[in-house]
């Protein structure tokens, strides 16, 4: 386990979950070949927007860091935005040493901004495996099924999924070449192209569109995006702070989503 892993394992505790209400919609899928999940807010409970206090605090006892690093965030969507991206997104190793370097912090080596980042990361958005999560994986491991991710993203998102679950994304099942994650694309979800990127590596696989089945938080930036690009779809509703109608109703969201899981258990039985 590196580091990294090892400090989340050390750091976070688990988090709560909260009834969404909706009524499972638990179909039967015939041919599927590869689960692909979305991370936060599915696979992970987070709990990201919840104590701005910790946000507020400056992770480097620099007057202004936490100004400075939103600043150097916008600037760089901007850059993205100008070069096509409609839903830019960045890497944060790169804002975090731009932002340093403007606050008069002395330059850091990739390893020195990584722990740092990583670290501020674990103390303002502290998540933890959703329930079922490693057993609903180890199911759709055994049964033989391809598994991939496509999420909005960063580097941290790696040694954070090992440190809670105690694997590597290829140990879980992920397969290497079915990972799309934002901050390696520059744009992030609800962006057309990762799943396009997903349908393309998964065809150099041998796997068509209606072979997959891809389950998110979020109805318009999992759910419509992946039905556009030919998966089969489910809404994962299993916590109220985590799911994301997007002014739709939970009847139109049923409808929508060709499954509604309210607990990731109900996953390997889909299959």
């Amino acid at each position: 386990m590196s580091d990294h892993a090892a400090h989340v394992r050390a750091t976070m505790r688990p988090l709560p979950v909260a009834d969404t209400g909706m009524v499972p919609k638990l179909p039967r899928f015939d041919g599927i070949r590869t689960v692909v999940f979305d991370l936060y807010g599915t696979l992970l409970v987070s709990d990201a927007g919840g104590g701005s206090h910790e946000r507020e605090r400056d992770p480097e006892g620099l007057p202004g860091f936490e100004r400075v690093l939103q600043e150097t965030v916008r600037a760089h969507q901007d850059r993205l935005r100008s070069q096509g991206a409609a839903h830019p997104e960045v890497e944060i190793r790169g804002v975090w040493a731009e932002a340093l370097a403007a606050t008069g912090r002395p330059a850091k080596s990739r390893e020195e901004i990584e722990t740092l980042v990583l670290r501020h990361e674990c103390g303002v958005n502290p998540v933890w495996p959703m329930p079922y999560a490693a057993e609903a994986l180890a199911a759709l491991r055994g049964a033989g099924f391809v598994l991939g991710i496509v999420s909005n993203a960063q580097f941290y998102t790696l040694p954070v999924m090992e440190g809670l679950f105690g694997a590597s994304l290829d140990g879980l099942g992920f397969h290497p070449g079915l990972r799309v994650f934002s901050f390696e694309e520059g744009e992030g979800k609800p962006s057309p192209r990762l799943f396009a990127l997903l349908r393309e590596r998964a065809a150099a696989l041998g796997i068509a569109p209606e072979e997959v089945f891809y389950l998110g938080n979020d109805l318009q930036k999992d759910v419509l995006p992946a039905r556009e690009a030919g998966f089969r779809t489910g809404l994962f509703a299993g916590d109220a702070r985590s799911l994301r109608l997007g002014g739709v109703s939970e009847q139109e969201a049923t409808e929508i989503a060709d499954a509604v899981i309210t607990g990731l258990d109900q996953v390997p039985g889909l299959f």
